[in-house]
């Protein structure tokens, strides 16, 4: 499986083509869960991590089998996806900025 960075960087960078489209936004939806629960805390907003977790899965019996019609569900799925993922960029920004040092503005 190789290290816990190079799992990492495949797992962040796998666009899971292999996949139905079914199969790739669940996948993606694993991944968004994962980010949300390690970084909860660099996120800092409960009500943010809250609302994505509700449009990443259903809280119904049997859940998170999907339990609304797919093509909605994707939609909004997608969506909370992308979110996930630009937070992601968000975060690793902020991380390069408060490293930086004021000397380096000259």
């Amino acid at each position: 499986m190789g290290t816990a960075v190079q799992s990492h960087t495949r797992w962040h960078n796998d666009a899971l083509d292999d996949c139905s489209d079914e199969d790739r936004v669940w996948g993606w939806s694993i991944r968004s869960s994962e980010v949300l629960h390690q970084e909860q805390a660099k996120i800092n907003d409960d009500v943010l991590v809250k609302m994505l977790k509700m449009s990443l899965f259903d809280k119904k019996p049997g859940a998170p089998a999907w339990t609304e019609q797919t093509t909605v569900k994707h939609g909004i799925r997608t969506v909370s996806n992308m979110i996930v993922r630009v937070l992601q960029r968000c975060l690793k920004t902020e991380a390069k900025v408060a490293n930086l040092s004021v000397s380096s503005f000259g």
